[in-house]
């Protein structure tokens, strides 16, 4: 037999005997790749609800300490820009948060003092700062939660701080992702899985969404979770239209430990960036990162909450008389006055009509 007929029938021979093992080795690594399962917008929806019941159950009490940096910049007026290191210990209970912040340099208020509390309950919300480090806490509002308009200040307070640290998991930039989510106006654009990248790697959910008739502007969004993490939020990023020429971005990324100790997972570093776009001006830009550490659950007690934990007497807390009653007495001395001026007045007619008899009896005499 030739010898290129020997070569060809042994080729022949191996390729026979391995294709079935490398066929079998090909669909059992393709069965290793995790396929692209759909998930329904209801599914999501229900998922997601159930995680940030969890989620608050679980953040009833705690609190975080947090190295931030703070970056703004303002190239129509370059003066402006301006960076701020701080420390931040945040602290909540129930509906109750108190944050102090420590700033290493100049403040954004043009270093007028180095430290700031920032406390607000259902009841009151006050702050306090101080010009040095070493100098006593002034107080220099103090805010009873009795309209609406002072229980939206009371929610700014408490959004800012808790959803920046505390709930980054779950927020965009401090705005709750549940809360935009139930926005009648409120639609998603595109929702789907996205494998992993790489191996060990967790799959995540990305989902597009767009807001129509919002009182916040919040026009439209991107946002891809962890839902091994609770539902946990990874990045995002959204637009807030103002007008035609007026509107904002926000971006956002949160970065957490590859062993969460916590059930529900609370990120190692946030980063967020805002650029704000107005007609006829330069984009003026934002960015704010934070560190977070010292995470505990259960240490927070009511007294951090109190004037006296900072050296100050709690009187200024004591909620002021309400202003019905008040209200009331003055419609009372009012009344009063005025059945005493018709009293009054109806005894001087009396008095001038028996005066105008007696005179007429007179003259018929």
């Amino acid at each position: 037999m030739p010898v290129p007929d020997r070569i060809l029938i042994v080729l022949t021979f191996w390729s026979l005997a391995f294709m079935p093992s490398l066929i079998l080795s090909a669909r059992e690594h393709h069965s290793e790749i995790p396929e692209k399962t759909p998930l329904s917008e209801s599914e999501f929806r229900s998922q997601y609800a159930h995680a940030m019941k969890k989620f608050k159950d679980a953040y009833r009490n705690i609190e975080c300490r947090a190295e931030c940096q703070s970056l703004f910049d303002d190239p129509n007026d370059p003066s402006t820009k301006k960076r701020y290191d701080f420390s931040a210990h945040v602290l909540a209970k129930g509906k109750s948060i108190v944050a102090e912040q420590n700033y290493a340099a100049e403040t954004p208020l043009g270093g007028i003092y180095s430290n700031e509390i920032v406390c607000a309950t259902p009841d009151y919300a006050f702050e306090l700062d101080k010009t040095r480090p070493g100098n006593p806490y002034l107080l220099t509002s103090v805010t009873h939660i009795s309209t609406e308009h002072l229980r939206t200040r009371l929610r700014i307070i408490m959004g800012h701080y808790k959803d920046t640290y505390l709930y980054a998991a779950g927020s965009l930039d401090g705005c709750l992702f549940e809360e935009i989510i139930q926005k009648p106006s409120f639609s998603v654009t595109k929702l789907e899985r996205v494998p992993p990248q790489k191996e060990e790697a967790e799959q995540l959910v990305a989902l597009d969404f767009k807001v129509t008739e919002d009182p916040w502007a919040i026009s439209s969004g991107h946002i891809v979770f962890a839902p091994d993490r609770n539902w946990a939020v990874l990045e995002f990023q959204y637009r807030c239209d103002y007008s035609d020429t007026d509107y904002s971005t926000y971006i956002g990324r949160n970065t957490y430990a590859s062993t969460q100790k916590h059930e529900i997972p609370v990120p190692d570093k946030c980063e967020h960036e805002q650029t704000h776009y107005h007609a006829d001006m330069l984009p003026i830009s934002e960015t704010f990162s934070a560190k977070l550490s010292s995470i505990s659950f259960g240490t927070v007690d009511d007294s951090v909450f109190r004037l006296s934990n900072y050296g100050l007497p709690d009187t200024p807390l004591t909620a002021p008389r309400p202003a019905t009653n008040n209200l009331m007495q003055w419609f009372l001395i009012g009344n009063g006055l005025l059945l005493a001026l018709i009293v009054l007045w109806v005894g001087l007619q009396r008095f001038r009509s028996s005066r105008f008899l007696e005179g007429q009896s007179a003259d018929v005499r």
